[in-house]
């Protein structure tokens, strides 16, 4: 019996798992995490004398770059008038999603938070800087719009959420939102 159609099924398993891009290459339709080929300007055939590694080049750009989906447990937490407010407090489950044009959304079903804004180019590749808006989550205070960033670390293969969100006073900070996590592919 063959093995190929399992070692097929294991490339498209492998590629759809964080694709971002459907590229069209020497007549085969392929999903890649990075940008076509043809998109940066170069022929649609690899390049002489160097080997195609399909698994290789996939992992190691998996971490160079912000756009995709991330995934990791995220921790809610509210100052409310200098107190740490409990019932803000959440660690859950969070999803979110770059797409390369930089529109983002993502989720926390636990606590119904759900998300959308914008990401921007950070100082390298592997730092995007995040505005959104939540909205349906249960501890409303959360349902406002917060600002941060997402760092990737190609050693460590994480990246660092930082989001954090603030309600002014008469003169001073009434409550401060904070959300923090450390997200895999």
């Amino acid at each position: 019996m063959s093995k190929l159609p399992a070692i097929i099924a294991l490339v498209v398993f492998a590629t759809t798992a964080h694709a971002q891009y459907r590229c069209v290459e020497d007549g085969r339709t392929l999903l890649t995490d990075r940008p076509c080929k043809s998109e940066e300007g170069q022929s649609d055939r690899q390049p002489q004398g160097k080997p195609s590694n399909a698994f290789g080049d996939a992992a190691k750009s998996a971490y160079t770059t912000t756009t995709g989906g991330w995934r990791g447990q995220t921790q809610y937490q509210a100052t409310v008038s200098g107190v740490v407010s409990p019932e803000a407090h959440a660690v859950v489950q969070m999803t979110i999603e770059i797409d390369p044009q930089g529109k983002v959304m993502g989720s926390s079903p636990e606590n119904g938070c759900q998300l959308k804004g914008l990401a921007t180019p950070g100082v390298t590749a592997a730092i995007a800087n995040l505005d959104v808006t939540f909205s349906g989550c249960t501890y409303n205070g959360f349902n406002r719009r917060m600002s941060g960033r997402l760092a990737v670390s190609s050693v460590k293969k994480y990246a660092q959420l930082s989001l954090s969100g603030f309600s002014m006073g008469v003169g001073k900070i009434a409550a401060s939102f904070d959300i923090r996590a450390t997200m895999r592919r």
